[in-house]
């Protein structure tokens, strides 16, 4: 199945060469292809160690073997200075709490959170901005003005983290939202790696974090349908004939917004992810019936990110199987010893007593420290008991 799927993307690659531009140049020189992957072990106690429960880690760790590079396109167009953006901190008391700031500046929060992530881990990463100081359109990308590649190799973390600080400090807010310009410098890359990525059998993950809608260079309006058509055909062409991920990251509550990238998700049906931030999204995972456990920043990061997990992909787009419930619950608990074969009352109650001495975690729909999992309405989604069978059909409004 695998090597169906690689021919499938060698053929499709091979025609959207043909179609396709030259690619412009690029003085970053960076290769896509990851030399080095450290073993599912390493990965996976490096993502614990971030708070990540174990079984889930496990799951993410696999992931990472597929990873060529992880691709942030960050938007610091002028609309990013609008105070409507928020951050998850820890108070002076240790307890997490978010907190008001520009959309600048949780872009900001989030570029550093996923450095730190990824050099933690050891994947490596690459940070570019829409807009930079001293590039104008056509010009070639270069490493410290556009863009940031971060890796263990490249040296100590806090000078890493420094270089990007500076980078984003260096470059506010300014006009325009040239997302397609971007994608296609990135595209032209992926092409010039494709060969080198399939024989790797690796892939490309990237996430779009943006408020707006794209507009090109000197257009100074959104929502232009030149502009539009010109996003959703450039995106086809990047998701469906090159191996890579994809996710965009909204961070704006503009329905205009948020309503045209929804419709490019459920229109084009490519292996992409459209995420609001940690409040939001906590919000549209419970509407769709999965309230049964605490949406946390780590879950959220890692979807930010991009994943291969169906579940997790699933998790704000419809309720999950009983089956699918049952996986999940196994994941966040972190079980120590294989749970799949209980019953499912029993498994319940094998879930109750790990959650009891498991430290609570925040969660973003309620903004508090919870459980990791609701013991109750877990036993709701797993259709267990009087509460789980019963009554959500006699009372479902007390549910």
């Amino acid at each position: 199945m695998e090597q169906h799927l690689l021919n499938a993307q060698a053929l499709a690659a091979a025609r959207f060469e043909m179609a396709s531009a030259p690619p412009l140049p690029c003085e970053h020189q960076e290769s896509m292809v990851r030399e080095h992957v450290e073993s599912i072990e390493l990965v996976q106690g490096g993502l614990v160690e971030l708070g990540v429960p174990r079984g889930l880690a496990g799951v993410v760790a696999q992931d990472d073997k597929r990873i060529g590079l992880r691709v942030y396109l960050l938007d610091n167009s002028g609309s990013t200075s609008q105070p409507d953006g928020s951050v998850v901190q820890q108070g002076a008391d240790g307890r997490l709490r978010q907190r008001p700031c520009t959309r600048w500046e949780e872009i900001c929060a989030f570029a550093e959170d996923h450095a730190r992530w990824n050099l933690k881990v050891g994947t490596p990463c690459e940070f570019i901005l829409l807009n930079s100081m001293g590039r104008t359109s056509g010009s070639p990308m270069v490493e410290g003005r556009d863009c940031i590649h971060i890796d263990r190799p490249h040296g100590p973390e806090t000078s890493q983290l420094q270089e990007l600080r500076e980078l984003l400090m260096n470059n506010g807010p300014s006009p325009g939202t040239p997302i397609v310009e971007r994608l296609q410098d990135i595209q032209h890359r992926i092409q010039a790696n494709f060969s080198a990525l399939a024989q790797a059998r690796q892939m490309i993950f990237l996430t779009i974090v943006t408020d707006g809608l794209p507009t090109s260079r000197g257009s100074g309006q959104s929502g232009w349908v030149k502009d539009t058509k010109r996003t959703i055909e450039t995106m086809r062409s990047l998701c469906a004939s090159l191996p890579v991920q994809l996710v965009i990251r909204l961070c704006t509550d503009e329905e205009q917004t948020i309503d045209f990238y929804n419709n490019i998700d459920e229109e084009l049906e490519l292996p992409l992810d459209i995420l609001d931030d940690i409040s939001g999204e906590a919000r549209e995972v419970a509407k769709h019936g999965n309230d049964w456990f605490a949406y946390t920043p780590v879950l959220h990061r890692i979807r930010e990110a991009g994943t291969l997990s169906k579940i997790l992909d699933s998790i704000d787009e419809r309720p999950l199987s009983v089956l699918e419930v049952q996986q999940f619950a196994e994941l966040l608990c972190g079980s120590q010893r294989p749970l799949a074969g209980l019953g499912k009352r029993q498994f319940v109650n094998e879930i109750q007593e790990i959650v009891a001495q498991t430290p609570l975690v925040y969660d973003a729909r309620r903004q508090e420290m919870r459980p990791i999992v609701d013991i109750p309405k877990l036993r709701i989604a797993m259709r267990v008991g009087f509460r789980g069978v019963v009554l959500p059909v006699i009372c479902p409004c007390l549910l």
